[in-house]
């Protein structure tokens, strides 16, 4: 019997359309055991897997303030997102998360980070969000380089996983999923360009040039991942779910009523696509159809 990988794209506050695609399949009674997330896509994540429907929404419409996303948190703690903030005060006092729905769900969670010190994918499945190391864990995928500062976790130096493997398909092919659901953060046609700074990241890591190398060479990195995953899906292996409308909440957006509009995009693109997401679904291994 086959089995069904979830591949989640990150993209900072790009990941609200994510969030009510997620939702969306908690109302449709979708659960996917394996699920593999990139930044914000793993961010989003976990609210999925411990079945919190419109926990990551009261976020969007609540928490971005300047503790979550701001120059401030640049200038005194090296980061623009707040990481404590983010993965431990709103996650265990404001819009608490449970983690005994997470460790007890049956779903598996990877992260995808980059390792500083090689520039290669290094991932990561998480089981207990209780655990410190796991939470360090979930913050290094979401360790923007040059907008944040190096996670160190278990003796490895990680940042955005982002930076290396944007869409993870092949890796979650190689897991042997046969059938993967892919969503991404971007509108179709979308592809990277090299950036003009590509010099930079060098300049920003002269210790680490591997990594520096990555970073400016993801664009090539990215759009490879998108050519395999529309393969995919043209050889009836893959659904990928996108944005139908322009984006309108960037990665360091901050207005909440624009991300709560990106949010219903994706919880409407989700719904629309039901008549397609459930028969491609049906009968694999280690997906359950409530």
């Amino acid at each position: 019997m086959a089995k069904a990988g979830l591949i989640l794209e990150g993209g900072g506050m790009r990941g609200s359309y994510t969030a009510g695609v997620l939702d969306a399949f908690l109302d449709l009674g979708i659960h996917m055991e394996d699920i593999v997330g990139v930044s914000a896509g793993a961010a989003n994540a976990i609210s999925y897997v411990s079945g919190q429907k419109g926990r990551n929404l009261t976020i969007y419409n609540t928490c971005i303030n300047r503790k979550y996303l701001s120059a401030w948190n640049f200038f005194t703690t090296g980061s623009f997102f707040g990481m404590k903030y983010v993965f431990y005060e709103v996650t265990r006092n404001i819009i608490p998360f449970d983690y005994n729905g997470f460790k007890n769900s049956g779903k598996k969670l990877t992260i995808v980070a980059t390792d500083v010190e090689t520039g290669k994918p290094f991932y990561k499945q998480l089981s207990d969000l209780d655990n410190d190391a796991d939470m360090k864990y979930l913050c290094a995928t979401a360790a923007i380089p040059m907008a944040s500062t190096i996670v160190k976790v278990d003796g490895h130096k990680l940042m955005d996983g982002g930076a290396s493997d944007s869409i993870p398909i092949e890796y979650s092919l190689a897991k042997g999923n046969a059938k993967n659901i892919i969503v991404l953060t971007r509108c179709a046609g979308f592809q990277h360009k090299k950036s003009r700074m590509s010099w930079f990241p060098y300049v920003r890591y002269p210790a680490h040039r591997e990594f520096a190398h990555t970073i400016a060479n993801r664009y090539r990195y990215y759009n490879k991942s998108i050519e395999i995953t529309k393969q995919q899906e043209r050889d009836g292996n893959a659904l990928i779910i996108r944005p139908s409308k322009p984006i309108i909440a960037g990665r360091m957006e901050k207005d909440p009523g624009k991300l709560s509009a990106q949010y219903q995009v994706g919880y409407d693109d989700a719904i629309a696509m039901k008549d397609r997401l459930l028969p491609f679904l049906r009968g694999l291994e280690n997906v359950e159809l409530k």
